[in-house]
């Protein structure tokens, strides 16, 4: 009985993780550039659970892992000249004060030196370092380059990494690499669209309906914990007093 009741709580401690998951994703849908997360669970089969030492022989063991969707999302127009959106494969690299760190949100402007800079203030690279923009106007073409009065003043740089994607969060919508070793490269397959925004790819029905479920999911292990409960409460008591 006791195993029992155990077992249904460690199946519901996945389900904690997947609500904060759902949540976080909810509270940036309107974050330009966000990519979602979602969680991967698997019941480990019977032959790999006897390779894993647990504190109880009736533990549900269960590999629980966040993961993010790198899926694009939609671009949505806002003619301001200093938004840019990728459409393709890659990510802005932009320069902070930990390093370099890479973005989907093109959510850009202009320092008061006319550096084009993040939301952060940290400085966009072009393929010659930051880019300085003293004019009213600017131009940039689908491979990112960047012309002002008629002159070229630099390529937007546009990197990639060899997939699946071996990258991490890092706050403010920066990804960096998970493991140092893994190497940027130019990207290859994308067009800068000047003018736009790479709005969120969290789909709010469906982060509404996963929430739901996995709610119901959770209510359930309770429920199952409740009854075990009661039936665990019963033998102990009235059995006992019988006896």
């Amino acid at each position: 009985m006791i195993k029992g009741i155990y077992s249904s709580a460690s199946g519901m401690l996945p389900r904690i993780l997947k609500q904060e998951t759902f949540a976080n994703n909810m509270a940036n849908v309107n974050t330009p550039g966000f990519k979602k997360d979602g969680v991967f669970l698997q019941v480990l089969d019977k032959a790999t659970q006897k390779e894993i030492i647990t504190d109880y022989p009736w533990e549900v063991p269960m590999i629980d892992d966040i993961y993010i969707d790198f899926s694009q999302g939609d671009l949505e127009k806002t003619d301001i000249d200093t938004n840019f959106a990728i459409d393709g494969d890659g990510f802005f690299a932009v320069q902070t004060a930990s390093g370099i760190m890479y973005t989907r949100s093109g959510d850009f402007s202009l320092s008061p030196q006319g550096i084009l800079v993040d939301k952060n203030g940290n400085p966009v690279l072009t393929d010659s370092g930051p880019l300085t923009i003293q004019a009213d106007s600017f131009m940039v073409s689908d491979d990112g380059t960047v012309t002002i009065n008629e002159f070229a003043a630099g390529r937007i740089r546009v990197v990639d990494f060899e997939k699946p994607y071996q990258l991490k969060k890092a706050g403010d919508s920066y990804l960096v690499p998970g493991d140092p070793s893994v190497l940027e490269r130019p990207s290859s397959d994308y067009r800068i669209r000047q003018g736009y925004l790479e709005k969120s790819n969290v789909n709010v029905v469906e982060v509404m309906v996963d929430m739901l479920s996995s709610f119901r999911a959770y209510e359930a292990g309770q429920k199952a914990i409740q009854s075990q409960d009661e039936t665990l409460d019963k033998a102990v008591n009235d059995l006992g007093r019988s006896a």
